[in-house]
């Protein structure tokens, strides 16, 4: 299988690519997107870096057995008692209703999705979040609405954020800080 990104792979090029409080684009083709997504993911484990890595997609990745909720705080050390507060806080930082908690997982929307992700991340404290070719699958206000977002959350939460895109209109938003083009 061929990684585009894995062409000038180094240790410096992955710290480069993940610089805190940055959002880099990877603008590629299509067919490379989710190779190089698997890519990163290896490389991230392979690396060993102190960094935590946390990933979005646009399917959902909840565990099926678990309420939402359950599914926000997996991998968290985060005490009972503390719970409902951070994610007030953080339903209030990202945009969502807490009302959200009473849907079934069948129903919520992808952008939904993407914000309990996001929300997620947040929560486990993940320094950076790879982010796969979600947009195709949103509006443009979705769009509109998410990517100030992201900038956001990289700048204040000081998370280097990573795209994974083959559209040009993305790549080249004034939310970007650095475009990589493979294609």
């Amino acid at each position: 299988m061929n990684f585009p990104l894995a062409q000038n792979w180094t240790e410096k090029s992955f710290n480069e690519l993940f610089q805190q409080q940055h959002m880099t684009v990877v603008l590629e083709d299509q067919s490379s997107i989710q190779a190089d997504f698997y890519f990163l993911i290896d490389k991230t484990f392979d690396l060993k870096q102190s960094m935590a890595v946390g990933f979005i997609l646009s399917e959902n990745t909840f565990l099926p057995y678990l309420s939402i909720k359950e599914n926000l705080f997996v991998g968290s050390s985060i005490k009972e008692k503390d719970k409902k507060a951070l994610l007030n806080q953080f339903f209030d930082y990202i945009g969502l209703s807490s009302s959200i908690l009473n849907k079934s997982k069948e129903q919520l929307t992808t952008f939904e999705q993407v914000k309990l992700q996001l929300t997620q991340l947040l929560l486990i404290e993940k320094d950076i979040i790879i982010i796969d070719d979600i947009f195709q699958k949103l509006s443009i206000a979705q769009r509109q609405e998410l990517l100030p977002l992201l900038q956001k959350i990289a700048k204040e939460k000081k998370k280097a954020i990573l795209v994974l895109t083959n559209d040009i209109q993305i790549a080249e938003s004034p939310y970007m800080d650095k475009i990589i083009k493979t294609a």
